[in-house]
């Protein structure tokens, strides 16, 4: 019978051995961008748990079959042209959405401290790209006109969307920002 320390230890091996194949060894950074993106993993999760807090809301008053969020909009960012699309989009929401939000009488006021923290980690993602564009290898400029179109259609419906599917903006930039970290 194997004694429990050698069995955590062989745990841990395989752990170590699934964490190479996988590349989840964090990469040394030598400059400001790259150790943006290695930590930002941090900050997603800090979206995450500040959008639980109201997603219940947002999804519940969201009654329209479109997505705002649609496959382009990933295509786009998984593109040459993806900082400048997560530069638009981030610019949209810091703009339109998140204000549109916090200035919304019908829902609670406790709605306000998520909302402020999104938009905090929104504004800082958004500087570090605009200050990082060598280092994300930006190309052509991004057109959001048919992104906000969309949300301009939906109406008053708009928020609703936009702000139900933070999700899947926090998966865009989840996805974005992983493709453009450094092999090792």
């Amino acid at each position: 019978m194997p004694s429990y320390s050698s069995l955590l230890l062989s745990v841990l091996l395989v752990a170590e051995l699934q964490c190479e194949h996988a590349q989840c060894r964090r990469v040394p950074c030598s400059d400001r961008c790259c150790s943006f993106i290695e930590g930002f993993p941090v900050r997603l999760k800090e979206l995450r748990t500040a959008f639980s807090t109201i997603r219940d809301y947002y999804e519940a008053n969201d009654e329209l079959e479109t997505s705002l969020l649609d496959e382009g909009i990933l295509h786009h960012l998984k593109s040459p042209v993806g900082c400048h699309a997560m530069d638009s989009i981030l610019k949209f929401y810091l703009d339109t959405v998140l204000p549109t939000a916090m200035n919304n009488r019908t829902q609670n006021n406790d709605f306000k401290s998520p909302i402020d923290s999104i938009g905090n980690i929104f504004h800082e993602l958004k500087k570090e790209i605009v200050q990082c564009r060598n280092y994300f290898s930006c190309k052509k400029p991004f057109d959001i006109n048919e992104f906000i179109s969309s949300y301009k259609k939906m109406q008053d419906k708009g928020l609703y969307k936009a702000m139900g599917e933070l999700d899947l903006l926090f998966n865009y930039i989840e996805e974005y920002l992983v493709s453009k970290r450094r092999k090792h």
